[in-house]
C-alpha cells in the first residue's frame, strides 16, 4: 500500500464535512479526482512544505500528518487495519479518524478534513499553513 505524489496528485471516498471543519479550515485544497486514488490505497503528497498521507478506504478519505511521530516513518506506505494506520518501520498505531495513537496515550498527528465535491477530493488546510 501506498505511494508519493509530489504536490496536489490524489485520490477518492467521502467523509462527512461539518459546518465546524469548514469554518476551522483557510483553505480547502483541491488534491484530485475522486476516481483517482482506489479504494483500499493510499498515496503522499507534499502541500506547502508539508508531507500529508490520504487514505481511501471502506469509509471514506482520511488525511493525516505523513510522517511518524517516532522517526518519520512514512505512514502511506504503512498497513491499514481496522480504522489504524500501522508505521513501516517500528509498527506504532495511529486512528485514522483523530490521528491519536492507539499503542500509547497522548500522542497524535495531525489530520485535515477531506471532502469530495463534484467529483474532486479537498483537503482542508488549517490557518497556519494556509498561503504556502
Amino acid at each position: 500500500m501506498g505511494s508519493h505524489a509530489r504536490v496536489p496528485q490524489v485520490l477518492p471516498g467521502r467523509r462527512r464535512v461539518t459546518a465546524t471543519d469548514r469554518a476551522r479550515a483557510a483553505e480547502w485544497v483541491r488534491l484530485a479526482p475522486a476516481d483517482a486514488l482506489p479504494r483500499g490505497e493510499a498515496v503522499a503528497v507534499d502541500i506547502g512544505g508539508e508531507r500529508i498521507a490520504v487514505f481511501h478506504t471502506e469509509d471514506g478519505y482520511h488525511a493525516l500528518a505523513g510522517h511518524c511521530l517516532h522517526m518519520a516513518g512514512e505512514l502511506n506506505e504503512g498497513e491499514v487495519d481496522g480504522g489504524e494506520v500501522v508505521c513501516p518501520l517500528h509498527a506504532w498505531r495511529y486512528d485514522l479518524a483523530t490521528g491519536a495513537r492507539t499503542d500509547r496515550r497522548g500522542q497524535s498527528v495531525a489530520v485535515y478534513p477531506t471532502d469530495v465535491r463534484d467529483g474532486w477530493l479537498y483537503l482542508a488546510l488549517p490557518a497556519s499553513e494556509q498561503g504556502q
